[in-house]
This record gives C-alpha cells, structure tokens and sequence, in this order.
C-alpha cells in the first residue's frame, strides 16, 4: 500500500503586513525628524528677549517720579531693579519698598513699531506703552541696552550693562593646517 504523502506549504513566521508597518513607521521617524532639522535652521524668533535684571535710570507713575521721591533710593542703588521674566511674561519693579508687578505682551503696530501691553493691579501700568531700545557701545567689548517704556503720563527707562566675552579661535588639532 502506497503511502500517500501530505503536502505541507510553508508557514511565515513573519507575515508581510508587520514587515510594510516597521518601514512606514522608520520612513515617518526619519521624514519627522529631518522636518524638525529644517524648521531648527529656517525658524528665527522675532520675540524681543529682555529677560533677566535691570537697573532702572528714571521710573514716572502717573506724572510722579518714583525714583526721586523715594529716599533710600538715593543711597541704595541695589534695592531698585526692574526685573524681566520671559516664562510668566511678568515684570517686576521694585524701588525701594514698593513692589509693581504687571504682566506684559510684546506686539507690533501697523506701522511695524514694537510696543508692550500691560496689565497690572496698578492702574498706571494697564494699556499700551511705546517701546525704544538702544545699544551704546561703552567699549570693545562692553554695551549698554537703554530700554524706554513711555504711555501718556508713565515712563519707565531702565537699562543693563552687557559685556561680550572675546572670541577665541579654535585650538589647532593634530593633523590640520
């Protein structure tokens, strides 16, 4: 009696539909980062950044110069800062014992002019205000940024020294001319 042979086909451990996902999904890792490349390169940021802390020259709330009338003011150059924080978008004033803090938006006119809106519990610092920034040249490597916020009878003008470390060339290594 024959023995009838059974015909066995081939099983694939790996069915061909996981092997199409794995490729699409390694062609979307690889399209998404190069697009996040491209977007690193082309993308400049047209936020003005004044973070960080100031010393302010001339503070007018409502036509009342803050600065002058205070006393310590005169004799404690450290307790007056304006300070500037990017991530809450806030700014703080302090002259003395008096402490503003409004939160701001950074926006630009018609015209292409920058200017600030602000909002505080201060009824002098709610609306608009102009804003001028100026860089003097104080040395070879030394600046000084002057920031003017003006808005009817309110003036705000602090400024900050900003050095700039030389640049140093490269060191050379083995093998280069």
């Amino acid at each position: 009696m024959p023995h009838n042979k059974a015909i066995h086909q081939s099983v694939h451990i790996d069915p061909p539909v996981t092997k199409r996902k794995w490729k699409i999904s390694k062609i979307l890792a690889i399209s998404f980062f190069l697009a996040l490349g491209v977007f690193f390169i082309v993308w400049n940021s047209s936020q003005i950044n004044l973070e960080g802390d100031w010393t302010p020259t001339k503070i007018v709330i409502d036509g009342d110069d803050i600065l002058s009338s205070d006393p310590l003011s005169k004799h404690l150059s450290m307790a007056n800062q304006v300070t500037i924080i990017r991530g809450q978008n806030q700014i703080q004033v302090s002259v003395g014992e008096k402490d503003i803090i409004a939160s701001y938006i950074i926006k630009k006119n018609d015209l292409g002019k920058d200017y600030i809106e602000f909002t505080s519990k201060e009824k002098a610092l709610n609306g608009d205000f102009e804003m001028k920034i100026d860089t003097i040249d104080s040395g070879p490597q030394q600046y000084i940024v002057e920031v003017k916020l003006h808005s009817k009878k309110t003036y705000l003008i602090f400024q900050k020294n900003v050095i700039v470390p030389p640049w140093k060339p490269e060191p050379p290594r083995r093998g280069q001319v």
